[in-house]
């Protein structure tokens, strides 16, 4: 019996707050209780990039839009997720497809006792299969609520004053697993979406971490019930319209994020 855990985390190629969000796990991360056998980088899949950018620029406005995609198209050439497996020696692997049959010959190899994802796709249940222990998902929403595609979007347009993380068990329905952490955090009504999003992301740094103590307890904080706010799709233009009449989707105030995201994994592998 080996003496440590293996965990092995799928992440989307978001390349801002998703590098930073490894990295911050890995610092914090018992290596005498877990080892990160792997990462995968899900390259997704579009269908249409021009419908792609669009959605972005009436989502962001034009000064979010520029700055995301400035700073996305730099990290994307210096790889900052690829970066970090490098630093400590964790074998890197990119897809498409997560439930495609050679990644989960992939995954296999490394014997996993946990798959820690933070992705969009939707995991089959060969995928769900394959840990010793679980699967479980990172979610930028107090579950049951808001579960789906931007959640913290979905929180603010209702007017919660309240959003947060969730940490769940992940079964063949989207985000209804039983949950193993969660942290609500109050809302700062002058805060914008994206800034929301950066908070949303530190805390899952920790909220990870207490996660993976209490699946090790085999702790549930809380069962799954159906909630009417339950599952979100993207916002369609009319939303974001109503959204930004009461909310700000990036103000220039979140300029200063982005020497964040960059500075904080460049500690991490220099």
């Amino acid at each position: 019996m080996r003496s440590k855990k293996h965990l092995y985390f799928i992440l989307t190629n978001e390349n801002l707050f998703h590098p930073r969000y490894f990295a911050g796990v890995l610092r914090l991360l018992d290596n005498q209780k877990y080892k990160v056998v792997g990462v995968t980088q899900v390259i997704e899949r579009r269908k249409s990039f021009i419908n792609f950018l669009t959605r972005q620029l009436n989502l962001w406005g034009w000064l979010g839009f520029l700055a995301i995609g400035v700073s996305s198209v730099l990290a994307k050439k210096s790889s900052p997720l690829k970066l970090i497996t490098q630093k400590y020696k964790i074998k890197y692997f990119e897809i498409k497809d997560v439930n495609a049959k050679s990644h989960l010959r992939h995954i296999k190899k490394f014997e996993p006792d946990i798959i820690l994802s933070s992705c969009g796709q939707i995991f089959g249940k060969e995928l769900l299969d394959l840990p010793k222990i679980a699967c479980i998902n990172r979610h930028s929403a107090l579950l049951p609520k808001y579960g789906g595609v931007l959640p913290v979007f979905w929180a603010m347009y209702h007017n919660e004053k309240k959003f947060g993380v969730s940490i769940h068990i992940m079964v063949e329905k989207v985000d209804q697993g039983d949950i193993i952490y969660q942290k609500a955090i109050s809302r700062n009504y002058k805060n914008s979406l994206f800034s929301n999003y950066v908070i949303a992301f530190q805390e899952s740094i920790q909220a990870t971490i207490e996660a993976l103590n209490n699946l090790n307890k085999n702790k549930i904080v809380k069962r799954f019930a159906p909630n009417k706010k339950q599952y979100f799709s993207y916002p369609s233009p009319s939303d974001i319209r109503k959204f930004k009449k009461r909310n700000k989707s990036f103000s220039l105030m979140d300029l200063k994020y982005f020497l964040y995201f960059f500075g904080n994994y460049k500690k991490v592998i220099s």
